[in-house]
């Protein structure tokens, strides 16, 4: 995704207002306010591979204005930036490099990390750990089962996806342990597996150009868009943590 403009412009058209970026803002907003129940605006934190800005500009929303971010692609920065957002130039692959004098409270991840092998991923979470403040958070989103994959992998260059056993292992070596993890969004699962299925079939069967794929993530209109996010909020407050869905959110924090 980081040399395909078009899906950059597609995210900073939808992420504002489409149910899975909303919900997933809120989730991040949540256990924030959980976990620094006691703690205001003043709080400095880093979305790491932030994509168009929109968690940052949800966040800046809700009050906090301590706020950064990097992307690799150039696209990224240029659509946060539109945004006047403090986002510029990182690579997870070097995040100590990144502002290397500063701290955060809070580091977010979203769907970024399938872009590095297993040992990157564990120097990424090895930097953010270092990169934390005492009592700090790092928050991962990430998305999971290979069951899931589909045109939308394909659009944003993904060949892997993840389960929680992987970031067990991966965050043990890091030094940090997952205190929050939830698979979502669970209600939404058998649809959401039928149509990434069928549209694996008409790959198959060369129907679908894999070389000119573009993503499944569209807006479908406002009466959709508000029933799929009312069934996934319903989801959250019923369940503390879901077993099955197409992405994990997690929260870890250091062991020492």
């Amino acid at each position: 995704m980081i040399d395909n403009r078009l899906e950059y412009q597609r995210m900073y058209e939808v992420e504002r207002k489409l149910w899975w970026y909303q919900v997933l803002h809120e989730k991040v907003l949540n256990q924030i306010r959980k976990h620094f129940s006691n703690s205001g605006s003043e709080l400095s934190i880093l979305d790491a591979a932030c994509g168009t800005g929109g968690l940052l500009t949800f966040l800046k929303e809700n009050g906090y204005c301590n706020l950064s971010g990097f992307d690799y692609s150039q696209y990224a920065i240029e659509f946060s930036n539109e945004r006047n957002l403090s986002v510029s130039f990182g690579d997870l692959r070097k995040v100590e490099e990144f502002k290397s004098a500063q701290t955060f409270d809070v580091i977010c991840c979203n769907d970024a990390l399938y872009f590095l092998t297993d040992q990157e991923i564990i120097d990424a979470l090895l930097a953010f750990k270092d990169r934390l403040n005492k009592n700090g958070l790092l928050i991962i989103n990430i998305h999971s089962f290979e069951a899931f994959s589909g045109t939308h992998d394909l659009a944003v260059g993904s060949q892997r996806r993840f389960e929680l056993k992987q970031f067990i292992n991966f965050s043990h070596v890091a030094g940090l342990k997952i205190h929050y993890n939830t698979y979502w969004p669970f209600a939404l699962s058998l649809p959401i597996l039928a149509v990434r299925q069928w549209q694996k079939f008409q790959i198959g069967r060369k129907k679908i150009n894999v070389e000119h794929v573009d993503s499944d993530v569209k807006y479908p209109g406002d009466a959709i868009n508000g029933l799929l996010k009312g069934i996934v909020k319903a989801e959250s407050a019923l369940l503390r943590s879901a077993p099955f869905g197409s992405s994990l959110f997690m929260t870890l924090k250091a062991t020492d």
